[in-house]
Parts: structure tokens; sequence; C-alpha cells
């Protein structure tokens, strides 16, 4: 049973692509429009850049909200919240900041955050 549960919530999970090119030079900042992913463009060192996404709770239960993050990008961008209750009807406006180190290397990373909603039971 825990694992059909564990399977539900990973293919109910929202699943969005992160990426930031990393390039040469001072101040560089190249912004993709697109909203489908989280991707911060090409940045070069030193810079930084936010990315948002907004949870809307639709729902008559509360939801426990569970981010995740894997890939070369993981430990470049920082969550403004995670763990936490989303109440019925409520929303919250989640901040996902990247900002490259002087040591990074000039390339691309790639990665993936996964949203999990899971009901809360107590």
């Amino acid at each position: 049973i825990i694992v059909v549960i564990a399977a539900v919530q990973i293919v109910n999970a929202a699943k969005y692509t992160a990426v930031v090119n990393v390039v040469e030079g001072e101040n560089v900042m190249g912004i993709n429009p697109l909203a489908d992913r989280l991707d911060f463009g090409d940045l070069s060192r030193n810079n930084g850049m936010t990315r948002y996404i907004t949870l809307k709770s639709d729902g008559k239960a509360s939801t426990f909200v569970v981010i995740l993050k894997f890939g070369s990008i993981s430990d470049l961008v920082k969550i403004s919240k995670n763990n936490f209750t989303l109440a019925p009807g409520a929303e919250e406006k989640l901040a996902f900041e990247i900002q490259i180190p002087p040591s990074a290397q000039v390339k691309k990373y790639t990665g993936y955050i996964w949203v999990f909603r899971l009901p809360k039971i107590f």
C-alpha cells in the first residue's frame, strides 16, 4: 500500500525543469520569457536571478507542501519556503533564487524541481 501511495504522489507532483547557463563576462543576464519551467537564462559569475511559482489551494483540506531539488543546479537554487502547510483557499508565492558563485564553471547547469502536495491528515 505504501508503494502505491508513493507512486501516486510521484506521478501527481508538479515537475519543473530547472536550467541556467553560466557564461563568461561580467553582469551578463539573458532572460528566458517562458514561464513553463524554471529557466534562469544566461548568467555570469557573481550574478543572480529569481523566478516565481504560485501555489493555490482550491480544495477543502489543508495540504503539506514538500519541494525536492535534483541535478547539478540543485546546489545553486535556494527556495524561499519549503515543508509548509497550505490552508484551504490559500495562495503562496514561492521564490526560486539562483546565485552564481565566482568559482562556478562556465557550463549549463540543469536539474528538476518537484513540488509535492500531500493531504494533511492531522
